[in-house]
Formats: C-alpha cells, structure tokens, sequence
C-alpha cells in the first residue's frame, strides 16, 4: 500500500471518535452521586466547627471563672443574663471572644444568688440550631 494522502487522511478520521452519549451519562451520574454524599459531609463538618468555636470561648470564659472561684470561694451572683465582656469579674479584653462565626456579644452569663451555680450562653443567632450552653460542672448542651 502506498501512503498518499488521501490514505493517511482515512486512516486518521478513522480512529478519531468523541465519548458517547452513554459514556457522558455516567461520568455525569458518578458526578452526582459523588456530589449527594459530599453536601451532607461538608454540611456537618461546618455545623461541627460552629460548635468548636462557640465551646472554646466558652471554656475560656469559664476559666476565669474558676479563677473568680479560687479567689472569693463562689462565682460571680448576676442574677440577670449578662454580657461576658466589660464584666468586673473577668479579664476578657473585648475582641478575645469574635471568631468567624460568634462576637463577643453572642456570650452571656447568668449567676445564682448563692454564687454556687452558672449558666454561660453562646447565643445561636442565625449561625446554630440551638443556643450552646456550659454550666458550672461542665456540661456542654444545646437548649
């Protein structure tokens, strides 16, 4: 067989051919379902890093609490939801407590009469599903 051009031409055309309509179907149904289970996935993880943020500023707060604890022998008796900030029984400088997603106002403390019991509050906003508290024991909720 001699090579002209025509032949080269034939050969080539020949063996150039696209993907199918059935092959781009299922390159795009792999996609979505790699999709489907990918939104829920990220979905909880930010709910889980909301969550962090608001339980770190609330471990923080609550550690000056125990120092006001191991100075006066009782917490702060705020008997009102307070703001965390500008508080005479802590040290928190304003801007410690904002995050992405939580300002130093989205934390309160309420305090019992007989200085024994507390009540801090990350107020959920628009950001949580439920406001995340934490308690003198420790105990993180969602109420």
């Amino acid at each position: 067989m001699t090579l002209s051009y025509k032949n080269i031409l034939n050969y080539s055309c020949s063996k150039l051919k696209g993907f199918s309509l059935v092959e781009l179907m299922i390159v795009i149904v792999i996609i979505g379902i790699l999709a489907a289970v990918a939104v829920p996935i990220y979905s909880n993880n930010v709910m889980k890093a909301k969550r962090s943020e608001a339980d770190a500023a609330l471990g923080s707060i609550r550690t000056q609490l125990d120092i006001f604890w191991g100075e006066y022998g009782r917490y702060p008796k705020e008997r009102i939801d307070e703001y965390v900030i500008g508080s005479s029984w802590n040290d928190i400088s304003p801007g410690e407590l904002s995050g992405k997603y939580f300002s130093d106002s989205s934390y309160t403390y309420y305090g019992s009469p007989n200085g024994k019991v507390f009540k801090l509050t990350c107020t959920k906003g628009n950001i949580l599903d439920y406001n995340r508290t934490l308690d003198q024991d420790g105990v993180f909720k969602d109420e």
